[in-house]
């Protein structure tokens, strides 16, 4: 029997109240750090490696934990670690952990989140010694299985050096009984951040916003996340940025900012690009709304009036660096007349990506002209085109691809970095950025047909050179880069109609100035 296996204690007295509470991310530079209590009883723990989320962010493989209040209902116990007439002698039931099971994580499997019997043939999973000598399985995303939403989120032993988790909540190891003898029947784990209030409000038929307003005039800034709504780094790092503005660690200067974190929260709740249709295409007021992105536009488009700049945030499906895109290179733009360049392009500058382009709208009209489409220019109107219709400045930033944790980073980085530039906040300590590339879209390529495709999964930023072939038409042509440059937005599949990828070349500014 291990030393672990002490004799069975009378369980403490924890009175009426049923609840455990998990408060966690108190330290910006160690979000896992946390405490779990039950009574007057405390102990350290760890959480996600990403901190705490909104239970609607919340996403398989992104190492975070779900806010909420969850129930326990069964534990596991190691038999060769713990008595089995130890574990028996609990007020809350356990049972012994067996040889051959595992908890499917795989979103693609009808298993999903479920522990299932492990047959013969397959290996067992890897685990690290000690983690699941006890373990007790929280009441996430259990009851109405959504793939992808997160699974095997668990009550278990911590790392020695009480590291982030992948998404559970984790106590030291010489912790487990003195947690296991408190646990009561009906028990339920409340896990939040000290500031959870912050969490965006994604139900589709509701758009949450926070406005901060200094006593002091200055610019209205608006900044926007999951326009599209598998795109949650936006969200992720405007509710941090929420989070420090209500903890004081932020102060407004001057101006007002006002946080969008989920725009699109139809499409975000079915974490996919869209709900009916692209919000970033034909952007507008529409009279008649017949889908969910025309209610959408409605409410967007007048909150876009109400302010001066906005940035909005996005990722990508390819690999590659993040970068900006702003609008015309210059005052008088026929297509953007009312756009405001010098303050994008000090945005541009401020944000301190590798490289940002310009030239959207002018490129989708060469392209629409090539069709004989020029009427139909309208559908290149996002956010950001919309925004400087309206007499305003904007900028869309790319902040990485879609699943990497890093974009999130990028994400926080440019709100705060966009804020100082523009003297909402105090600039941070530090060098200035150094100069971004400054590219240009020579031309957007279209599909004509559904069943065009380009070659290969194209990086951001890849090069090509003129005559080279980069896709084919659904009727065997071969689709040609019309001159040297860099791709970006390559998409692998698309309807007919909707943009293939984009081709960038240097441009005359450079640098900005």
């Amino acid at each position: 029997m291990s030393d672990l296996c002490f004799a069975a204690a009378p369980a403490p007295e924890i009175g009426p109240d049923l609840t455990i509470t998990v408060r966690a991310g108190q330290d910006a530079a160690a979000p896992h750090r946390g405490t779990l209590t039950i009574g007057d009883w405390t102990v350290p723990c760890a959480v996600g490696r990403s901190g705490i989320v909104d239970p609607a962010l919340k996403r398989e493989g992104d190492g975070a934990t779900p806010a909420g209040r969850f129930a326990l209902r069964y534990g596991f116990y190691e038999p060769g670690v713990f008595a089995d007439a130890e574990m028996a002698a609990m007020a809350f039931p356990f049972k012994p952990k067996p040889d051959s099971y595992d908890w499917i994580e795989n979103p693609a499997s009808p298993d999903y989140n479920r522990m299932r019997a492990r047959s013969h043939n397959e290996p067992p999973p890897e685990r690290a010694p000690k983690l699941f000598d006890i373990f007790i399985p929280l009441g996430w995303n259990d009851a109405a299985v959504h793939a992808a939403a997160g699974s095997a989120i668990f009550l278990h032993a911590a790392r020695p050096e009480m590291t982030g988790t992948a998404g559970c909540v984790a106590v030291p190891h010489d912790e487990l009984l003195n947690l296991a003898r408190r646990l009561r029947p009906g028990m339920i784990v409340d896990i939040a951040t000290p500031t959870d209030a912050t969490a965006p409000l994604a139900t589709p038929d509701t758009m949450e916003s926070v406005t901060f307003h200094s006593l002091r005039p200055g610019p209205r800034v608006i900044v926007t996340g999951a326009v599209h709504g598998n795109e949650v780094c936006g969200p992720k790092a405007i509710t941090r940025m929420i989070a420090e503005f209500r903890a004081g660690r932020r102060k407004l200067l001057c101006g007002s900012v006002t946080f969008l974190p989920v725009v699109n929260a139809m499409a975000y709740r079915l974490d996919r690009r869209e709900g009916d249709r692209n919000l970033n295409r034909a952007l507008r007021d529409y009279p008649v709304p017949m889908v969910n992105e025309d209610h959408v536009a409605n409410v967007l488009c007048p909150m876009l009036r109400a302010h001066d700049v906005l940035i909005d945030l996005h990722s990508f499906a390819a690999e590659g660096p993040a970068f900006a895109l702003f609008g015309p290179e210059g005052s008088g733009s026929a297509l953007e007349p009312r756009a405001q360049p010098a303050t994008e392009l000090a945005l541009i500058e401020a944000i301190g990506l590798p490289f940002a382009v310009h030239g959207w709208m002018p490129a989708h009209l060469t392209a629409l002209a090539h069709q004989g489409r020029t009427d139909q220019i309208s559908h290149a109107v996002g956010t950001t085109e919309f925004m400087r219709f309206a007499g305003g400045a904007a900028i869309t930033v790319e902040c990485g691809p879609h699943k990497d944790p890093a974009s999130v980073e990028v994400a926080y980085s440019v709100i705060a970095r966009g804020l100082a530039a523009l003297g909402l906040i105090a600039q941070e300590a530090g060098p200035p950025p150094a100069k971004p590339l400054i590219l240009e879209i020579g031309e957007a390529i279209f599909a004509e047909s559904d069943a065009d495709s380009l070659i290969r999964a194209f990086p951001t930023g890849a090069p090509v050179r003129a005559g080279e072939v980069i896709g084919h038409r659904a009727t065997g042509a071969e689709i040609l880069a019309p001159h040297d440059g860099s791709v970006i937005f390559a998409s692998g599949k698309v309807r007919a109609g909707t943009e293939l990828c984009f081709l960038c070349r240097p441009s005359s500014i450079g640098a900005a100035p």
